[in-house]
């Protein structure tokens, strides 16, 4: 083996030892450098006969670990507390240690990256996630009492000046678009509104430069017009259309993650200016008098306020119930069959601890954990199959 790849090697292996000795809860919940272990050591035994096409690779993939590593570290040194965040870092080191092992295998690109996409976790605060309105209740732990209150306000609470207004404010994966899930599907609301009408507006990566055009323009899409349509209409004659679909209906309309602060946006957005003259701002398409209904989930609190104002929001705290929490975690972990191992149950009061009362850690947390069940378990299956040498 070439001088630089013995180094590299070497280095490597330091990482992993450091890592190894690292009291943080992250470290031994999830154990990357583990899988880094596993990685150097199929490098180091790939046969040479293997030939070119792997030397080409090997020092390249040794690179890579060796960031990986780094990144890892990193992690350790910097989070003792779980966030989405730190979650989401864990999980890309993840995903591309899986990509280097199937590579590493002998899987083609190609294949890899099926695979890889195939195992991908649908993590929710993904920057560019679309939210769904989609949710299985019987998943759904520690919101009952306020999935009930959201029930009472929706159907059977009178709403003021034309247009009931909620505002849902609170932390990030705190569980805002969970309980919005699952109002929306709510036999009562179901019977209640018609038409409902799911919008995220999260960031996404196409988004138009124009933030106000871009919520017409989501708005639009999900009540069934066409991209070459809206693009036509532009702005005003968005809300136009849109003021055309929903007048004199009483719809339920959800606006999840609303995350622009820009003072124009702001102006814009505000649900609380009735001024009907006024057809270049989102009242102006959302008309009232029917019993129409808008919902806003947000991070930002100075915002929420503007759009619906402060009379009408409310406020979402952590879940208190540590079991709750438990019980998300479990289900992230255990779907497909997988089983938790006796010595990760032991751990039940760290991980509801780290939890935070945050629905999303939880989920994440098991997410991530059932992967790394999963790969394990591949990995089992490889060793009992013989290797064959080229």
């Amino acid at each position: 083996m070439a001088v630089i790849e013995t180094f590299l090697l070497n280095q490597l292996a330091a990482s992993i030892e450091e890592a190894k000795s690292s009291t943080n809860f992250i470290s031994k919940l999830f154990q990357l450098h583990e899988d880094c272990s596993q990685l150097k050591d199929l490098i180091e035994k790939k046969s040479p006969k293997t030939g070119a096409a792997f030397d080409s690779i090997r020092k390249e993939k040794l690179y890579y670990l060796n960031n990986v590593m780094a990144e890892w570290r990193m992690i350790l040194k910097n989070n003792h507390h779980l966030t989405p965040e730190t979650l989401r870092s864990v999980n890309n080191l993840r995903l591309s240690l899986k990509e280097i092992r199937k590579e590493l295998q002998g899987v083609s690109h190609e294949k890899a990256d099926s695979a890889q996409g195939g195992a991908q976790l649908n993590l929710d605060l993904d920057i560019y996630r679309w939210s769904s309105k989609s949710i299985d209740p019987k998943k759904i732990y520690g919101i009952e009492d306020k999935s009930m209150i959201m029930e009472r306000m929706l159907v059977r609470t009178e709403h003021k000046n034309g247009l009931k207004m909620i505002g849902i404010v609170g932390m990030s994966g705190v569980g805002k678009t969970t309980l919005c899930q699952v109002s929306f599907n709510n036999q009562e609301v179901k019977k209640h509104f018609l038409p409902r009408i799911w919008v995220c507006l999260s960031k996404q990566p196409k988004d138009d430069t124009d933030y106000q055009k871009e919520v017409v323009k989501r708005i639009l899409m999900c009540i069934g017009f066409e991209d070459e349509i809206i693009d036509k209409l532009g702005l005003e004659g968005g809300l136009v259309a849109l003021r055309q679909q929903l007048k004199g209906k009483r719809f339920l309309i959800v606006f999840d993650d609303v995350w622009n602060l820009d003072e124009r946006f702001q102006k814009f957005s505000s649900l609380l200016n009735h001024d009907e003259n006024k057809q270049d701002q989102l009242a102006y398409g959302l008309p009232k008098g029917h019993g129409g209904t808008v919902i806003v989930t947000s991070r930002s609190r100075k915002l929420a306020e503007n759009m619906v104002g402060g009379e009408n929001l409310h406020t979402l705290l952590p879940l208190t119930d540590d079991d709750s929490c438990w019980e998300i975690f479990m289900d992230a972990v255990e779907k497909n069959g997988t089983e938790l191992p006796e010595d990760m149950k032991k751990l039940k009061d760290m991980i509801v601890k780290k939890c935070a009362g945050l629905p999303l850690v939880a989920k994440m947390m098991g997410q991530i954990v059932h992967e790394k069940l999963q790969n394990q378990r591949e990995n089992r299956q490889n060793q009992t199959q013989p290797q064959q040498e080229a």
